[in-house]
C-alpha cells in the first residue's frame, strides 16, 4: 500500500479498467462491419480475410470520454485495444516531475499490448485526450486463440512487435529530450 492512502501501491495488482469494455449497440457492432474497421488499420490492413474474421468474432467496442482514464500504471492489463478515432496519451510518473507523456496512441495503433505478455500488467497509465473508439480484444481469449491458431499467431505476432518497436523508440526520444532538458 501507499503509505497514508490505504490504497494499494502502484504495482498491485488490480484488474484494468478495460477489462469489460462497455459495448455499442451501433454500427460496428456486426462482424462485417468490425473486419472493415479492423482493415482500415494498419494494424489489421492487409491480413487474410479468415484471420480479420477471426480477429472480428474476438473484438468489442470501447468507447471513452476525453479525460477518462483507461488504465494506470500496474494495473492487470487483460485486454489489447486498437485505436479506430481519438487518441491515448500513455503517461509514466516521474519522481519530482510528474505525470508525463511518454507516447500519444493514434488512430490505428495499438494500446496494452502487454496483455499479451506476462506478467499482463500496464507498464503506463493511459488516459484519452479525444473522444475514443476502440475495438478491444480480452486477453484470456485472444492468448487463447493464438495459442491454438497458428496461423493468426503467425500473422498478429510481428504486428504487436512492429507496435513495441514503435513504442520503444518513441520512449527513447522521449527520454532523450528529457534528460536534455
Amino acid at each position: 500500500a501507499v503509505a497514508g492512502t490505504g490504497g494499494p501501491g502502484p504495482h498491485a495488482r488490480r484488474p484494468c479498467r478495460l477489462h469489460v469494455p462497455r459495448l455499442e449497440t451501433g454500427r460496428m457492432q456486426d462482424q462485417a462491419s468490425l473486419v472493415a474497421v479492423l482493415n482500415s488499420t494498419w494494424f489489421a490492413s492487409g491480413l487474410e480475410p479468415g484471420i480479420q474474421t477471426r480477429l472480428a468474432e474476438l473484438s468489442r467496442t470501447f468507447t471513452a470520454e476525453p479525460g477518462e482514464e483507461l488504465f494506470r500504471e500496474g494495473d492487470e492489463s487483460e485486454v489489447l485495444g486498437v485505436v479506430i478515432k481519438g487518441r491515448v496519451a500513455l503517461r509514466t510518473h516521474v519522481a519530482e516531475r510528474g505525470d508525463l507523456t511518454l507516447l500519444t496512441v493514434e488512430p490505428g495503433d495499438i494500446y496494452l499490448w502487454s496483455a499479451l505478455v506476462p506478467p499482463y500488467r500496464a507498464t503506463s497509465t493511459a488516459v484519452a485526450i479525444e473522444t475514443l473508439e476502440a475495438i478491444t480484444f480480452e486477453g484470456p481469449a485472444l492468448r487463447a486463440a493464438l495459442r491454438e491458431d497458428a496461423a493468426l499467431a503467425q500473422a498478429l505476432y510481428p504486428r504487436v512487435l512492429v507496435a513495441v518497436e514503435r513504442r520503444l523508440n518513441a520512449t527513447r526520444v522521449q527520454l532523450l529530450e528529457l534528460f536534455a532538458a
